[in-house]
């Protein structure tokens, strides 16, 4: 018993870090406002010698980093969802086996 309840816990453990990753994903790829045209006073103001460039009409919320971590989080999670899967499967395989040869 205490297999199985590893591998459940394996499993669950798995599809939460399977579901954040996703959300990051999602909150990496979504769009923030754009910075509006008027700066407040207690903003930073550019160095007047230093011409801005243009500003973008979207910017991204998460750096490529975020991206790339989120992404390898859910590739682990997934990895590791199917593992434990493969250890209840086996577990189901090796009881039925020694039932088998008991009742046999």
């Amino acid at each position: 018993m205490k297999i199985m309840q590893t591998a459940l816990t394996g499993i669950n453990t798995a599809r939460l870090r399977f579901e954040k990753s996703a959300a990051d994903l999602l909150n990496a790829a979504a769009p923030v406002r754009s910075i509006e045209p008027e700066r407040r006073a207690n903003e930073i103001q550019p160095v007047a010698s230093i011409p801005e460039i243009g500003t973008q009409s979207t910017a991204y919320a998460a750096s490529n980093i975020d991206f790339i971590e989120a992404s390898a989080d859910i590739t682990i999670s997934s990895l590791a969802y199917r593992t434990n899967i493969q250890v209840l499967k086996a577990w189901n395989d090796t009881t039925e086996s020694v039932l088998s040869e008991l009742t046999a």
